[in-house]
């Protein structure tokens, strides 16, 4: 008997007696979305399946070639038996592969499916492609769809591919004395942009181009982000905030003055639906049009943290604790931030929906990991 696909199948009966209970309690009125939610979980299923016979079967391939030798020595019998003891350890005791949470006085809207993101499903997830860094400090990274940007503290720039890897090294001093603030990809102008202390450019055909002198001496600009529409700025740690328009010309679309004085702004962040604002008490999303959505109350909380990136899949935004680089995340329907044991990330972005670029604790390497 396959005591595995027992195993296997009873692990993903749990997910689907979650919601079978539900459906019992709502018949009358959700059998549309019964059906929808269970064709999500068969979705799912039907990956992990494959991924499961994939382990399975490289694990068949190792025994084979192990068992060709023509004698088994005996130092090489508990090492082969560490591997079948943990192999029948994941395969019995693999944990609940979906988080399913269903109010059950509520419909379709307040049923959430997504997959867990744990250190251990991180750790399955393929590395696309991986490279040597030139350089020991990594500063900014930002990134499209194929490329990938990295600044160090010396401000300069090293321009990566995904497919072609280390493209060229650029000398930001050769272009302008202001420092380099902040980096973003831009997909309605299709370019990177690059904040400086007071003026904005961007990277077109391996060269700098300044787009826009936006402030003076006496404001500096900090941070920025790109928005499905607008371009997003941020003055003198939060004490303005622009919104540019991009098209058809570089304009300032409209301003907010932000009158909390404690509350120093530490980052900006965005996605297709919020942008996210990070000060040293709490993390907020925002509208577009600045309409507080959503909070997250940091006054109790010791860590800072950067590099914020949004996970569609999983409703989640990642973010890396600056002192100890251990990643952690929250969820968008609930307000605590908790951490991924022992993953480990000096610097992170999104490539597409599907790919993360990050470089690794110890500085050493670029790693795009298929999310």
């Amino acid at each position: 008997m396959d005591f595995s696909h027992l195993a296997f199948e009873f692990q993903w009966e749990q997910c689907f007696s979650l919601l079978d209970k539900w459906q019992t309690t709502m018949i009358d009125h959700i059998r549309d979305i019964h059906q929808d939610k269970t064709s999500q979980i068969q979705m799912y299923k039907d990956q992990a399946e494959k991924n499961s016979l994939r382990e399975k079967n490289k694990f068949i391939l190792n025994m084979n070639e192990y068992f060709q030798h023509d004698c088994i020595l005996s130092y090489e019998i508990n090492p082969f038996k560490k591997k079948l003891n943990q192999l029948k350890e994941n395969i019995i005791h693999r944990p609940l592969p979906l988080n399913i949470q269903i109010e059950s006085y509520s419909l379709e809207n307040l049923i959430s499916i997504h997959p867990l993101f744990t250190k251990e499903f991180f750790e399955q997830k393929p590395i696309l492609n991986e490279y040597k860094i030139p350089t020991e400090s990594i500063r900014l990274i930002a990134t499209s769809n194929n490329q990938i940007i990295l600044i160090n503290n010396q401000s300069k720039m090293f321009l990566y591919d995904q497919l072609i890897g280390f493209i060229d090294q650029i000398e930001i001093f050769d272009y302008t004395n202001e420092h380099l603030n902040d980096i973003c990809w831009s997909k309605i102008y299709k370019n990177f942009l690059l904040l400086f202390d007071h003026s904005l450019w961007s990277l077109e055909n391996l060269f700098l181009k300044k787009l826009a002198h936006i402030s003076n001496k006496k404001h500096r600009l900090n941070y920025l982000t790109s928005s499905t529409n607008s371009l997003f700025l941020i003055y003198n740690q939060g004490e303005f905030i622009d919104r540019w328009k991009i098209q058809p010309e570089w304009k300032l679309d409209k301003r907010w003055i932000r009158y909390e004085k404690t509350d120093r702004l530490r980052s900006i962040s965005s996605n297709n639906d919020y942008l996210l604002f990070y000060t040293n008490k709490s993390i907020q999303l925002y509208s577009e049009d600045l309409i507080l959505q959503y909070n997250i109350d940091l006054s109790q909380q010791e860590h800072f943290f950067s590099y914020f990136v949004y996970l569609s899949n999983y409703e989640i935004w990642l973010m890396i604790d600056q002192q100890t680089n251990l990643v952690h995340y929250f969820h968008i329907n609930h307000r605590k931030i908790q951490a991924i044991d022992q993953i480990f990330v000096q610097a992170m972005s999104l490539m597409d929906d599907d790919d993360l670029a990050l470089i690794t604790k110890d500085n050493s390497r670029l790693q795009i990991i298929s999310i």
